[in-house]
Order: structure tokens, then C-alpha cells, then sequence
């Protein structure tokens, strides 16, 4: 177990996966990139969003990539170097899973999705960092940083830079805090928000 400003971390299990995927659900509801995937009034949208969780979390928890909180009050979603694109397995035995997610609204999400593997394909390896959210009314607490801690002590370890893209002003700044420098701004299609990229070279 990983300690940080008393936060206890550690990887996830199978086990871990709905937790993790509510966890993250609850801290995404009001992000301004999963409000414009995810409308207010979409139907069974806490149910969509975990879903969604759901899926990204099992591709990385089978990597070795998810990180939580002991106490399940967080979660981090990691890809190592190289390993963060969906397999063609992993395509044809989620493909039912993304259209329940996002139903009438697959078009866009696949098209914001292409817009940012596009130019995270440009990148040197490094580890990608999908998702990290914590409950609200436990944010601001050190369990953010807890849980960047193992990863980001690995990319300085062995030498590999880590990327991100930050959806809101809170999440860089924790980014910022923990040795991420913004790269240019990567605006969503249809009027979206703008997300931006962050990058960080090892220690």
C-alpha cells in the first residue's frame, strides 16, 4: 500500500471494478466534458456514466492500470506505454456495451474520442492517464494525489513521461501540482468544451 498525506492507495481487482466505476461517476456528473457527452436530461444517465466507467476500468484494470482508494473513495485509471488503444477483441466484445452507454449519441462520442486519440497518437510512449476522481465532499483531501503517486513514482523510476487530458480548471491544477505542463488546447466537436492536454517528463 502507497501513503500519501494519510491517504492509503492501492491497484484494483476485478472485484474493484463497480466501485471504481461509481466512484468516478459521482465525481464526473458536473464535469463540463461528460455534461455535453452525458445531457442532464438524458435518460438513466447516472447508469450511462457508469457504464462508460465500467468499460474504460476493466481495459485498464486488466493492464495493471487502475489505482483506489483503501477506503474506495477514489480511483484512478492508468495505461502503460504503449497499451492504451483497444485491442480488436476488446472492440467487438464492448461494441454492444458503448452503444447502451451512449445511445443516440455514439456519433458524437466516437468522434470526440477520434479527435484526441488523434493527436495522442502523436506522442512519444508514455503513460496515459484516462481518468483520476475522487467523491465529492472527500475532494481537496490528498486523495487525488494519492493516487497519481504509484504511477507517477514509476515514470520517474524507470524514465517514462506521462500524459493526460484535464477537463477542468480544478483537475489542472492538481495536475500542475504534481509536475504536468499544458500542451495546446484540443476544443470537442459540435461546440464541446475544450479539454486540455497536459504532459509530464519524469523527475
Amino acid at each position: 500500500m502507497v501513503e500519501d498525506s494519510g491517504c492509503g492507495v492501492r491497484r484494483a481487482t476485478a472485484a474493484d471494478r463497480a466501485q471504481v466505476a461509481r466512484v468516478l461517476a459521482a465525481a464526473f456528473a458536473d464535469d463540463p466534458v461528460f455534461t455535453f457527452l452525458f445531457p442532464p436530461a438524458m435518460s438513466r444517465r447516472q447508469a450511462r456514466l457508469q457504464g462508460m466507467f465500467d468499460l474504460e476500468t476493466a481495459r485498464s484494470e486488466q493492464r495493471g492500470g487502475t489505482w483506489v482508494a483503501a477506503d474506495g473513495a477514489g480511483a484512478a485509471v492508468w495505461f502503460p506505454p504503449a497499451r492504451w488503444t483497444s485491442t480488436t477483441w476488446e472492440n467487438v466484445r464492448d461494441a454492444a456495451g458503448w452503444v447502451r452507454v451512449f445511445g443516440g449519441r455514439m456519433r458524437l462520442a466516437q468522434q470526440a474520442r477520434s479527435d484526441m486519440e488523434a493527436h495522442h497518437r502523436q506522442l512519444p510512449d508514455h503513460w496515459y492517464l484516462l481518468y483520476a476522481g475522487v467523491q465529492p465532499g472527500r475532494q481537496g483531501h490528498g486523495i487525488g494525489g494519492a493516487l497519481l503517486r504509484p504511477v507517477l513514482d514509476e515514470c520517474d523510476r524507470t524514465g517514462q513521461p506521462a500524459y493526460l487530458e484535464a477537463s477542468c480548471q480544478r483537475n489542472r491544477a492538481l495536475y500542475a501540482r504534481h509536475g504536468f505542463i499544458d500542451r495546446d488546447p484540443l476544443p470537442l466537436p459540435a461546440g464541446g468544451p475544450t479539454v486540455f492536454p497536459m504532459w509530464r517528463d519524469p523527475a
